[in-house]
């Protein structure tokens, strides 16, 4: 062999295992049943303003659409009714206190195997967009994800620092996104919506939809909290409730551009979509606790959540699962569906689509609020004297220990909780309870959280920008 073809086979060689090296070390290309996979986030999103939960006033057409062609789960809830910690639960299939990070603020340990991370492992190009503050890179809620956008738009409409983006932006950034990606490879593309969170402010037109005055003459939004903790009026009540349900249309419009933007793109009907929202809103059901706000007690208006599941090409579309089930079951779910092994520790069960009747089991949520240190001090998780609830079937069993006040619902007959079954108990009310109970103690006494630490970078800017958009934090 001459010294061309001595050349010319070494050339071979070097670039036959260039090629080896290359499959050995690159990401793995995934073939399973889906090419994508796209999970849409409704911050503050209450269940009962949908059509396809029954509403017939408040206008959604574009997720009512969605519902017809997808699984609807029709008694779907958080495990926790604050922004990040909910959002760590559902990209990790944990419990609050299993995964550790207790309410925002807090820094979400790398120990915990997140939805981005299995995803990218397998091939998926990773793409997240977040419309809030509490979901900023910085508290460790990004990890797996290859791109992370989290730019806001600083609004001082009503309270000051509030760091947001609206729903348009959002759909905006992503279309963005999609327009410059390559279109051959597997997608994991997260989009999080945060307009309805308060203040609740929506945009013309959505803001006289649903009352004529718009917000002419509303109170600022801390006086107006100051008035119904006080006794306002029901009117301005019904006025601020008129406001949140126009930012839930206007909301709605811009999933569904995103959604056109989707299927323009040939993605939808290749993809697994989930639509969930991360958890309620309070508004004036219940006296005891604050109003047109969450995370302090585990009421259904806090804890019911928004959950569908479209499969591709709108297979299974129609269907409507009556199980209880929580947000930890979409990672098992999804992943199940997926093909892809969970990893250890995970809480939740896969959702079982042939049943759609049957119930995975008992649920439990936990508030995060009011983050005291004098209700922390003393347990190894930071929300164990919080309100907690467990639910089983129709029954819902809630205990404050802070407060030493128990109370047992049943859903079907009271969903809106309204009568408090041991105020004159039944001996199958005391019986039933006292079960409940010991499964929401064991529950309890299962705590074994990842550490996890209010960010001390920037604390006092975390601490201000939190309080601007309602979360008041004692770190």
């Amino acid at each position: 062999m001459g010294p061309h073809g001595v050349r010319t086979a070494v050339a071979a060689l070097i670039l036959l295992l260039s090629v080896a090296m290359a499959g050995c070390t690159g990401a793995p290309e995934y073939d399973g049943p889906v090419r994508h996979v796209v999970l849409l986030s409704l911050d503050t999103t209450r269940a009962d303003h949908f059509g396809f939960y029954g509403n017939t006033e408040v206008k959604t057409p574009h997720l009512d659409r969605l519902a017809a062609q997808s699984i609807v789960l029709d008694d779907y809830m958080t495990v926790v009714p604050t922004t990040l910690s909910s959002h760590v639960s559902l990209f990790s299939g944990k419990y609050p206190h299993s995964h550790g990070t207790p309410r925002n603020g807090f820094t979400v340990n790398d120990d915990n195997v997140m939805l981005a991370e299995l995803l990218r492992d397998q091939g998926f190009a990773t793409a997240g967009f977040v419309a809030s503050f509490p979901l900023e890179h910085r508290f460790g809620i990004a990890q797996g994800f290859e791109h992370y956008d989290d730019r806001f738009d600083v609004l001082a409409q009503q309270v000051p620092m509030q760091d947001e983006r609206s729903a348009a932006a959002v759909t905006d950034a992503v279309i963005e996104y999609l327009d410059g990606r390559d279109e051959a490879g597997n997608l994991f593309l997260f989009a999080h919506y945060f307009d309805p969170h308060a203040p609740y402010a929506a945009p013309a037109p959505y803001d006289t939809l649903y009352d004529s005055r718009g917000g002419e003459d509303l109170p600022p939004w801390a006086e107006a909290l100051g008035l119904c903790r006080e006794g306002g009026s029901p009117e301005l009540f019904e006025r601020i409730a008129a406001q949140y349900a126009g930012e839930i249309s206007y909301m709605d419009e811009h999933i569904g551009r995103l959604l056109d933007a989707l299927r323009e793109r040939g993605i939808l009907d290749e993809a697994i979509l989930i639509v969930t929202s991360d958890h309620g809103e309070l508004f004036t059901e219940h006296p005891d606790t604050t109003c047109f706000d969450h995370g302090w007690m585990t009421y259904q208006q806090d804890v019911r959540a928004v959950g569908m599941i479209r499969l591709p090409g709108g297979e299974k579309g129609g269907m409507r699962v009556l199980g209880t089930l929580a947000n930890i079951d979409i990672l098992p779910t999804l992943l199940g569906y997926l093909g892809i092994d969970l990893p250890q520790g995970v809480d939740g069960a896969v959702i079982d689509f042939e049943q759609p009747e049957a119930a995975t089991g008992v649920r439990f949520s936990q508030a995060t609020k009011p983050a005291s240190r004098k209700i922390e001090a003393g347990s190894r998780w930071r929300n164990s004297k919080k309100a907690r609830c467990v639910r089983d079937g129709r029954y819902k069993f809630v205990q404050v220990p802070y407060a030493r006040q128990a109370a047992l619902y049943d859903l079907r007959q009271d969903p809106a909780e309204q009568t408090n079954l041991l105020l004159n108990p039944t001996k199958e009310a005391r019986d039933l309870a006292e079960k409940l109970r010991a499964k929401l103690e064991a529950w309890s006494a299962s705590a074994n959280p990842l550490p996890s630490e209010f960010t001390a970078t920037q604390r006092e800017e975390v601490r201000k920008r939190l309080e601007a958009i309602g979360y008041v934090e004692e770190p």
